[in-house]
């Protein structure tokens, strides 16, 4: 269990310090602001740490079912992994969604329908409210800020407690 998160450790510090802010061909992004958080939900879903990580502004600020990820580097090793393990145990499926912003600073406001189970068998069926913020750093958007939130308390709950236990791998 130790050696799983050191490894983990290993891969997010080498993602954090080479992949994700890397010029070059390393780093991804998208053209398309809505294509940024398409590629960031695909990667949760495939748990491509790296993948993630480099659709990341180095300014990023999560706000995630009541719980603050003040950087980047808190996100990537303290909520990341139970992000993907979410991802990977639940489907979304895009309600709606709205794009706006202008120049270099652009937003994608999404509703997603949630479904599955959470690793402890408990069911998922709710409707999840998303916010992402986007920068335009030469060609590509990466996000700088999101923010989920539902209207479902126990799950809010039991995300909190998932999420302050972090990466138990």
């Amino acid at each position: 269990m130790q050696d799983d998160a050191m490894k983990l450790a290993a891969v997010l510090a080498l993602s954090l310090s080479t992949i994700a802010w890397a010029p070059g061909a390393a780093a991804q992004g998208a053209r398309i602001p809505a294509d940024a958080v398409d590629a960031f939900h695909a990667a949760l879903r495939n748990k491509d740490t790296a993948g993630a990580l480099s659709l990341l502004d180095r300014g990023l600020v999560v706000y995630e079912f009541g719980a603050v990820d003040p950087t980047v580097e808190a996100y990537a090793f303290r909520h990341l992994p139970f992000d993907m393990d979410l991802a990977v145990a639940t489907r979304w499926q895009l309600e709606s969604r709205r794009v706006g912003g202008e120049g270099n600073e652009r937003w994608v406001l999404s509703t997603y329908r949630v479904t599955g189970k959470q690793s402890d068998g408990t069911p998922i069926d709710q409707t999840t409210l998303e916010t992402v913020i986007l920068r335009r750093t030469g060609e590509l958007f990466r996000i700088v800020h999101f923010h989920r939130s539902t209207s479902d308390a126990a799950f809010q709950a039991r995300a909190q407690g998932q999420r302050s236990q972090g990466p138990a791998r």
